[in-house]
C-alpha cells in the first residue's frame, strides 16, 4: 500500500467538490504534504460521470497550480452506474490462466458491451472450497474512466492508476484503523450524490453496494422548503452562519436533516439486510462512516439505533503526520471525514493493481 518516492497525489472528483491529498513517506511514517478541497458548481458532476467538462477541469486546475502538483502522478476514482462490482466465485486457475480468460468470464456478469469497458480482477480466496476460487471482478467504462484521465492531463497532471472510490475508502481504514480479525465491518461512504457500502471480513470484501443518494437530497430539500437558492442552501446545511443557530430557520433545518438522514438509512438498512440473508451468517460489529454528507447530525445515531451496532465517524488523518504550521488542524478534522475516498487514493502508486 506504501509508495516510496513516487508519491502519486489522489484526485477525488465528486458531485460536491474536487479533493486533492499528497503524502510523503518520512522517518515517523506518513506526513500530510497537501490537502485543498475547490467546491464545484451543482450538476458538474451526476451519477459518477462529467456533465461540465469545463467547470471540472478549470477548478482542478486551480487546485493543481494553487498547491503545486504540476506533473505528478495521479490517482483518481471512479463510482456511480458506470462501475460493476461483483463478487464471483470461478474455477480454481492460476493469476495468469484468470488474466487470459477474465474478459470472456466478464461478459456473462456486465450489463454492457465488454468492448466499452475496462475490467480488472483480483482473487480474494484461492482455495474457496471444492475446486473453487473467489474472485472480485471490477469493470468501468472506458469513456467516463477517459474523461476523468483527460481532465487530470489538461490540468497538468499524470494519471497513474484509475480506482474505485468503495476500494480508497477501504485503503484509507486499512492504513487508519487496520481490520479486526474474525469481525465483519461496514464501510459506508456517504457523498453528495452517492452511498458505496462495503461489508468486509478479515480485511475481505464480502458484499458492495452502490446507492445513488445522498447528501444533495437536504440541499434540495432547504431550497424547496425554504424558498432559497443552492448557495443559501448549503450554507445552512453546514450550519455557516451562528447567527441562525437558534432561529426558526435552525430548527426547520435540523427537521430537514432528521428526515434526510432517515432516508438514507433506510436504503443502507436495506443493504445491510440483504447482505445478511445472503450471506453466511456473519453479524456486522460495527459500521464505519466517511463521507461529507456522513456528518449529518442523525446519521450515526439512526445507524446505531436501525441497525442495532455501533457506529462511528471515521477520521481519515488519524495515522497521519500533520504539520500544525502548514495546516489548520480544527479545519481539517472538522472535514475530515469528506476526506476518505482521496487519503486512499493518496496511498496508491503507478504499479499498484
Amino acid at each position: 500500500m506504501l509508495f516510496g518516492k513516487k508519491s502519486a497525489v489522489g484526485v477525488d472528483i465528486g458531485s460536491h467538490s474536487i479533493k486533492v491529498c499528497h503524502l510523503n513517506e518520512g522517518g515517523k511514517g506518513l506526513y500530510l504534504k497537501r490537502f485543498d478541497v475547490a467546491p464545484l458548481p451543482p450538476d458538474s458532476v451526476v451519477d459518477g460521470a462529467v456533465m461540465n467538462f469545463t467547470h471540472v477541469q478549470e477548478k482542478l486546475k486551480e487546485l493543481v497550480v494553487a498547491n503545486k502538483l504540476k506533473g505528478k502522478p495521479a490517482t483518481l476514482a471512479v463510482s456511480g452506474h458506470s462501475v460493476i462490482i461483483k463478487k464471483i466465485s470461478l474455477p480454481e486457475m492460476s493469476q495468469q490462466e484468470l488474466d487470459a480468460s477474465i474478459m470472456w468470464e466478464a461478459e456473462q456478469y456486465i450489463p454492457f458491451d465488454i468492448k466499452e469497458v475496462n475490467v480488472d480482477v483480483q482473487i480474494l480466496d484461492p482455495k474457496a472450497g471444492q475446486g473453487q476460487m473467489d474472485v472480485l471482478l471490477v469493470a468501468a467504462k472506458k469513456d467516463v474512466i477517459n474523461d476523468y484521465v483527460s481532465i487530470a492531463v489538461d490540468a497538468g497532471l499524470e494519471p497513474a492508476v484509475v480506482d474505485v472510490d468503495t476500494f480508497a475508502v477501504q485503503n484509507m481504514f486499512e492504513l487508519n484503523y487496520g481490520f479486526p480479525p474474525n469481525e465483519t465491518v461496514a464501510l459506508v461512504n456517504v457523498g453528495a450524490s452517492m452511498i458505496n457500502i462495503n461489508i468486509i471480513t478479515n480485511g475481505i470484501t464480502q458484499f458492495t453496494r452502490d446507492i445513488s443518494m445522498g447528501g444533495a437530497l437536504l440541499t434540495e430539500e432547504i431550497q424547496r422548503q425554504l424558498n432559497v437558492s443552492y448557495e443559501e442552501a448549503e450554507h445552512y446545511k453546514t450550519g455557516g452562519s451562528e447567527s441562525i443557530s437558534s432561529s426558526a430557520v435552525f430548527k426547520e433545518v435540523q427537521r430537514l436533516g432528521d428526515r434526510v438522514a432517515a432516508t438514507l438509512v433506510t436504503e443502507i438498512q436495506r443493504s445491510v439486510e440483504f447482505f445478511k440473508a445472503t450471506s453466511s451468517g456473519e453479524e456486522i460489529s460495527k459500521v464505519f462512516l466517511a463521507g461529507g454528507a456522513a456528518q449529518m447530525a442523525a446519521l450515526v445515531r439512526l445507524i446505531e439505533q436501525r441497525l442495532e451496532v455501533p457506529a462511528e465517524l471515521v477520521n481519515p488523518f488519524k495515522n497521519i503526520v500533520i504539520d500544525t504550521k502548514k495546516f489548520d488542524i480544527a479545519l481539517l478534522q472538522k472535514i475530515a471525514s469528506a476526506a476518505g475516498v482521496v487519503v486512499g487514493l493518496a496511498l496508491r502508486r503507478g504499479a499498484d493493481k
